[in-house]
């Protein structure tokens, strides 16, 4: 059984380009985990409808639960992982859970964008403007299923950079979505004579399921297609070609040592594997998608100690590379194989720190990377900021309004001429004309 880990991959040569699989797509919903999904929605739609429970809450949770399961089948389709049978061992990553909400709050932002364009008195100028926005809203989705960050969805660069990548074919996927959305509501003016009044709410929410399942499989296949242009899924992975299945590099190198490290897992010589792996990182250093690799291969065969050193290195380079979200996941794997891991780099704690507070679920590595920093890098230049930080970890999240103002009134002092002062300065305002006014007990309780 395919590895969960494991990213399916046809050579990129035999990719079938999306609108040459148009068949499987409209079969796609019929394979029989998405199939089975479907079905037991649209049954817990009948029953409440039945026995009168509360329709609005149901189908609200039927379509955060469905926003969940197409990612989830988005971001399968776009590993490669085209069957039911390659999806049975399929992990999503970290963060699914959120991405309903996080692609509710899009759409809703989306939406009222929209309604305000369209209302302004420029009416060329603000359809304009929408026809733009509506084409880049897939897009936008499909940097959210692989970024998993509303911020990025949500930032005009990477709607552009996935658009250039992906080219004209791009407009052609625009286009599908679009016949499909227009076609559903036609769909069921012609389904819905045909059931009866009982049968009408799960066939209107099975034929939505259907087409949104259709149109999420459609994005990760671009996904998938296009993978290489994109820069997606750096390691390595099972590889379809022809009839035969093979692990190999999936970085777009193809030297003697990726070659040599996919034939030695292969013959599951992971030691063979790793040192040839470490070879070719040492002769690559600033190449993110080889570093990946190694590091990917120490956690498969056990190397605890090599993973903890290579990660020093390897978070070092993806931080002046500025990708400062995949050196926090690095940076969270480290520390679930040594909870005590931090890097030893100083400059390297800052950067993590906030990428760890902005993602808002990994507060305890926040604490743990500006602890004591003032006190063991007490000249370092990033002192004033981890104060900041600081501060704002205790107000915003432990809800200890007075220990951060006193950490703001710290900074103010020590660091009365630094850049980051004036803003320290309205922020502290800010925070003690919020809790000032608030009765004693109130402030204990928030």
């Amino acid at each position: 059984m395919t590895d969960p880990k494991a990213i399916i991959f046809e050579d990129l040569k035999q990719i079938s380009p999306f609108w040459g699989r148009l068949p499987w797509f409209f079969a796609f919903p019929l394979q029989t985990d998405v199939l089975a999904r479907m079905l037991f929605l649209s049954l817990l739609a009948f029953l409440a409808d039945l026995v009168a429970w509360n329709l609005f809450l149901v189908l609200s949770v039927i379509g955060l639960v469905a926003l969940r399961q197409g990612f989830d089948a988005m971001e399968a389709v776009s590993k490669g992982r085209l069957t039911a049978r390659h999806r049975m061992t399929f992990v999503p990553g970290p963060g699914g859970a959120k991405r309903p909400w996080k692609a509710l709050a899009l759409f809703m932002l989306w939406a009222m964008l929209l309604t305000s364009l369209v209302s302004t008195d420029h009416i060329f100028l603000g359809l304009v403007v929408v026809l733009l926005l509506s084409m880049g809203l897939p897009a936008c989705i499909m940097v959210l299923s692989t970024t998993n960050s509303l911020s990025q969805a949500l930032n005009p660069a990477n709607w552009l950079f996935v658009i250039v990548q992906v080219g004209k074919p791009y407009l052609l996927l625009v286009v599908f979505l679009v016949l499909l959305l227009d076609g559903t509501p036609r769909a069921l003016r012609l389904l819905v004579p045909l059931v009866g009044m009982d049968m009408t709410l799960p066939t209107v929410l099975f034929t939505v399921l259907y087409v949104s399942q259709i149109m999420f499989a459609m994005m990760g296949y671009a996904l998938y297609q296009f993978q290489q242009a994109l820069g997606l899924h750096g390691g390595f992975g099972v590889v379809r070609s022809g009839r035969r299945s093979e692990i190999r590099g999936v970085t777009g190198a193809n030297d003697t040592s990726t070659e040599g490290i996919a034939l030695r897992l292969a013959e599951g010589d992971e030691d063979g594997a790793v040192e040839l792996a470490y070879e070719q990182q040492r002769l690559n250093p600033y190449d993110t998608a080889i570093q990946d690799r190694y590091h990917k291969l120490l956690l498969l065969a056990d190397k605890k100690e090599r993973a903890l050193a290579h990660g020093q290195r390897y978070l070092r380079l993806l931080v002046r590379l500025g990708r400062n979200g995949e050196a926090l996941e690095l940076l969270l794997r480290l520390r679930e194989l040594d909870p005590d891991f931090l890097p030893d780099s100083p400059e390297l704690r800052l950067p993590l720190a906030t990428a760890a507070f902005e993602r808002g679920d990994t507060d305890a590595t926040v604490v743990a990377l500006v602890r004591s920093f003032d006190r063991y890098h007490p000249h370092h230049p990033d002192v004033p900021a981890v104060y900041f930080l600081s501060a704002r970890l205790m107000n915003e999240r432990l809800g200890n309004h007075d220990a951060a103002s006193a950490v703001l009134r710290a900074v103010r002092q020590k660091f009365p001429e630094h850049p980051l002062t004036p803003t320290v300065e309205r922020y502290q305002t800010i925070l003690e004309r919020q809790h000032d006014g608030q009765p004693e007990g109130a402030k204990g309780m928030r």
